[in-house]
């Protein structure tokens, strides 16, 4: 296998364990906290990035550089994975998974309006395509009987978790290029660690909750997919574009979809099915490569000119 299929494969091995820790979070969201979950969540996380981390090189970084991490790590690993475990407690895995998967929309569009990327209308109409479809799955959400009033906060920070991780993505790159990827995402990792212990201790949250056996193996699921989960995309964007890394996050509503179906032994609605179908192709629309013209093969500034 070609270096561009193995990263490709890594990249799809992310977004399908993104599916896999929506689902084992949704199974034991009642049973634990929010903080507590994501305590658990990282700390099993940083132990499986710690061996790749002390085998590698190990960067000094500066004082303002180190907190600058620290405090990101907090917002990405900590509070954008407290509401997602919020919204949990009412949406299934799949259409959280699903309102997920927008975040490179997103962050695209941050990146355009800060000037770190080029304009192109094809990521526009994929934006626009994606919002068709998640704005699909809401209104189906908000038309059935099942839905309640609680399903409003709940999507509010499904969105702010969304938010979350697309300014983040942005505002880490300049650390990541300046410092080796895998010891800045542990730094951060382990600093969000640190922030939600102490998040439980002041809240009266137990940072051990009473779980059953198949409760701590959905835990411990959720841990390794995240561990795992972030070193592949850390060894994928090495290797091959980040749009094209963050193009298989799509596979995260898709493969949270078959597990609940499979577990549920019943079909797929048709609004799902339709929603996702949208989502993947805003999300290939917006992601594609644009030609490569004689003369233009700049980016930023120089492409416009």
């Amino acid at each position: 296998m070609k270096a561009d299929g193995k990263a490709s494969s890594a990249a799809a091995i992310t977004g399908v364990l993104v599916g896999v820790a929506m689902v084992s979070t949704r199974a034991v969201s009642s049973h634990a906290s929010p903080p507590t979950l994501a305590f658990l969540r990282y700390l099993i996380g940083t132990v499986v990035l710690a061996v790749p981390v002390l085998c590698g090189p190990r960067p000094r970084f500066t004082l303002k550089d180190a907190l600058a991490i620290a405090v990101l790590g907090v917002f990405q690993f900590a509070l954008l994975i407290v509401l997602i475990n919020e919204a949990l407690r009412t949406l299934s895995a799949a259409i959280c998974a699903l309102v997920f998967s927008t975040m490179p929309l997103l962050t695209m569009t941050f990146a355009i309006m800060v000037g770190r990327e080029v304009f192109r209308w094809t990521k526009l109409a994929g934006l626009a395509l994606a919002v068709c479809g998640i704005a699909l799955l809401l209104a189906a959400s908000a038309s059935s009987g099942g839905a309640h009033p609680s399903t409003a906060p709940a999507f509010a920070a499904l969105f702010g978790a969304t938010v979350i991780g697309a300014v983040c993505s942005i505002m880490y790159r300049p650390y990541v290029q300046r410092y080796p990827a895998l010891p800045t995402s542990a730094l951060a990792m382990t600093a969000a660690v640190v922030f939600l212990a102490v998040w439980c201790v002041v809240a009266s949250q137990p940072l051990v909750p009473g779980l059953t056996v198949s409760q701590w193996a959905n835990v411990g699921v959720i841990g390794l997919s995240s561990g795992i989960g972030y070193f592949c995309l850390l060894w994928a964007l090495a290797r091959i574009d980040a749009s094209r890394v963050v193009a298989f996050q799509a596979l995260g509503p898709v493969t949270a979809a078959a597990i609940e179906l499979f577990i549920a032994r019943r079909p797929p609605s048709m609004t799902l099915l339709v929603s996702i179908a949208i989502v993947v192709m805003g999300l290939k629309l917006a992601l594609s490569e644009a030609p490569h013209w004689p003369g233009r093969r700049g980016t930023g500034r120089a492409a416009r000119r």
